[in-house]
């Protein structure tokens, strides 16, 4: 059996990650603006961007829906939670319980470890020693990513850059019976949509990236909670420590 396959198969669903736009012209502005001090689109999303950089730890629970195609073009929805815990600049856990199995990933600023609790398989790599370069690591030598991975970089906002349109605020729309103001993202391969909530602070609540270039444009739908930007950490959170039956496989790098 191919354990190293199974295990990155299993461990991350290959998605890009969506963040957020630094360089937009206002649409219109958003409910939250008031008359006297109107909020632009631009405005919004620098507050989202500079709140969440100015945080040293966290932790958020991600509730995910993803579409898997099939050799049919029928499209099937598979769903998935996540636990996310971070610590600036070199610490990030994330749990994953999913339909696909569970899988969760270590990074404690010397090594990465990939785990699959149901196949008791790990594989553990050396790694940068911040979180930036880190995800570009395992991105480009490794050949997978970590879904919504540039919202825990020091700049969220950098990945959309070179964005194909400007940003529109699409309006005040609901999440989970909240009013928030949704936002729509327009990049060559694939569209974003944001939800961000309407309160101090401002944060994402939901996600969506629809990867329009793929067959059938799959959809993959992040509904974000319990942000705490005030966690307790135990001193082994970042660490993996393997179990007695858990069978150690090598990492190797992706092909060109």
């Amino acid at each position: 059996m191919n354990y190293l396959r199974f295990l990155l198969t299993l461990t991350f669903c290959l998605t890009s990650s969506l963040g957020f736009v630094p360089k937009i012209q206002a649409q219109n502005n958003p409910s939250t603006a008031t008359e006297e001090t109107p909020l632009t689109t631009e405005e919004l999303l620098t507050q989202v961007c500079d709140f969440l950089k100015s945080q040293q730890s966290l932790t958020v629970e991600m509730d995910i829906t993803y579409d898997n195609v099939l050799s049919s073009g029928t499209k099937v929805q598979y769903s998935g939670y996540k636990i996310v815990s971070l610590q600036r600049p070199n610490m990030l856990k994330v749990e994953t319980i999913a339909d696909q199995g569970n899988r969760n990933f270590y990074y404690d600023g010397k090594t990465i470890t990939l785990f699959s609790p149901d196949a008791k398989v790990f594989a553990t790599k050396e790694a940068p020693v911040n979180i930036d370069e880190m995800v570009n690591t395992i991105e480009e030598k490794l050949g997978f990513t970590i879904p919504m991975a540039n919202l825990f970089t020091s700049d969220p906002c950098a990945i959309l850059d070179d964005i194909a349109e400007d940003p529109l605020y699409i309006g005040s729309n609901l999440v989970n019976r909240e009013e928030t103001d949704q936002i729509l993202i327009v990049t060559e391969d694939w569209d974003g949509q944001l939800w961000i909530s309407q309160d101090e602070p401002p944060l994402v609540k939901k996600a969506i990236v629809t990867y329009k270039n793929l067959p059938n444009a799959p959809q993959y739908t992040v509904l974000f909670s319990n942000w705490n930007f005030k966690p307790s950490f135990a001193p082994d959170t970042f660490t993996f420590t393997p179990a007695q039956d858990n069978f150690k496989v090598q990492i190797l790098p992706s092909e060109p």
